[in-house]
């Protein structure tokens, strides 16, 4: 039989405390998630990286983790996809807050990246991909998000209040005509323009590539505003 003495819980006690304190010491002021489009390998950042270096250069020491799911493209893969990508936000995010509670965050996603993040953070329904009305995410976990960018957004619709771009239509996921995010449409930034196919009604797909190109600049701008000095 091991008889525990007050000294030996106190022992235990501070060893704990002390490697809690170290864990938080290696957490950054701030942390990027990034989901990639579909058809980019994991891992990658995709179109969305030079905008992820942009914010790392304007918060020095600023780290990066980019969401782990499939990316597959559109076709009978794609719910499933979205679906994982949508469970990789929530498990992932709420890991770092936990890990990390006192670091700001900005979620950053390019087209099926977007809709993956969307869904997180704004919930669903979302065709076979998400059943559910609730947002997945937390809001304890929610209060760590200082800026959402969205590029591409199969999940636009026209008109919401932090619309950016010269978009009319919806993307081939849309939310109903009626929707706003409930939480967090002063933290999102969602860029999309007229001449995209996935996120609004136009043919051009090169122009779906080049929002980072077009809107860069104002999307650093915003998380700036958002952040602040760290």
């Amino acid at each position: 039989m091991r008889f525990w003495t007050p000294l030996m819980c106190a022992s235990g006690a501070l060893a704990a405390s002390s490697g809690d304190i170290e864990t938080r010491q290696s957490c950054a002021k701030l942390h990027i998630f990034g989901a990639r489009q579909w058809n980019v390998p994991q891992g990658d950042f995709g179109h969305e990286k030079s905008l992820i270096e942009a914010i790392q250069g304007a918060y020095p020491g600023a780290t990066s983790e980019a969401i782990v799911y499939p990316a597959s493209p559109r076709g009978d893969n794609y719910p499933s996809s979205v679906t994982a990508g949508i469970k990789a936000v929530v498990d992932q995010v709420s890991a770092y807050v936990e890990k990390c509670p006192d670091s700001a965050v900005i979620m950053v996603g390019y087209s099926e990246g977007s809709q993956v993040i969307d869904d997180a953070f704004c919930g669903g329904p979302d065709g076979n991909s998400m059943a559910e009305t609730a947002a997945p995410i937390s809001e304890d976990v929610g209060e760590h998000i200082k800026a959402l960018i969205f590029m591409g957004n199969p999940r636009n619709i026209p008109g919401l209040p932090y619309n950016i771009g010269s978009s009319t239509g919806g993307g081939f996921a849309q939310r109903p005509a009626d929707f706003e995010c409930p939480t967090y449409s002063d933290r999102i930034r969602s860029y999309c323009d007229a001449e995209d196919p996935y996120c609004s009604n136009g043919n051009n797909v090169r122009h779906h590539e080049q929002y980072v190109m077009i809107y860069g600049e104002h999307a650093l701008a915003f998380v700036r505003e958002k952040v602040g000095s760290l």
